[in-house]
């Protein structure tokens, strides 16, 4: 069996994924013109839809015209279909997450946070954001004063800066406060 071609795929899978992340890691998010700095699709986001839609275009051509000669042919094609549908949806998924990213239109200046939820924008102060923790589909939660909520996708360019900046305001309201 010729190892050479798997290994050469791996290692390529690998170097890519280290540059998105590294890509990804590194995006700062650059104020506008009235110096707000936003969240916005990174090149991961762009690059799952991109692969996502690029591997099930290629499986829907074989499953379609290619097929397989192989005896147990019926079993392939099954399964197959099956991994066209999760990539589908997979892709479907990484697409919904950018799309809520940008309705939510997350930007900040200084100590001020401004979003949009639903058709009301919204602005809160550093100083109102209770806790940062990240629930189970990883994404961060800013739970404010009122027990209001923002979800934050910490892929997304700029999340890390943002969410750094949260992180060491908090710290520094905790060190604020004298121990009983």
């Amino acid at each position: 069996m010729d190892v050479l071609k798997p290994l050469l795929a791996a290692i390529a899978g690998g170097v890519v994924t280290a540059i998105l992340s590294l890509l990804v890691a590194r995006a700062k998010s650059r104020p506008d013109i009235r110096g707000w700095r936003h969240l916005k699709p990174s090149p991961m986001h762009w690059t799952g839809i991109g692969l996502g839609d690029g591997l099930c275009l290629l499986m829907v051509y074989i499953r379609l015209f290619v097929g397989s000669s192989r005896a147990d042919a019926e079993t392939q094609m099954t399964i197959l279909t099956w991994l066209i549908i999760l990539f589908g949806f997979l892709t479907i998924a990484t697409a919904i997450a950018m799309h809520a990213l940008q309705r939510r239109s997350v930007r900040w200046r200084g100590t001020s946070l401004s979003f949009t939820r639903g058709s009301v924008t919204e602005q809160r102060k550093f100083d109102e954001v209770q806790q940062v923790r990240v629930n189970p589909l990883g994404q961060a939660v800013v739970f404010f004063a009122d027990g209001s909520f923002l979800r934050i996708d910490p892929h997304a360019s700029g999340a890390s800066e943002l969410l750094e900046l949260l992180e060491e305001r908090n710290a520094r309201s905790d060190n604020s406060i004298s121990p009983e």
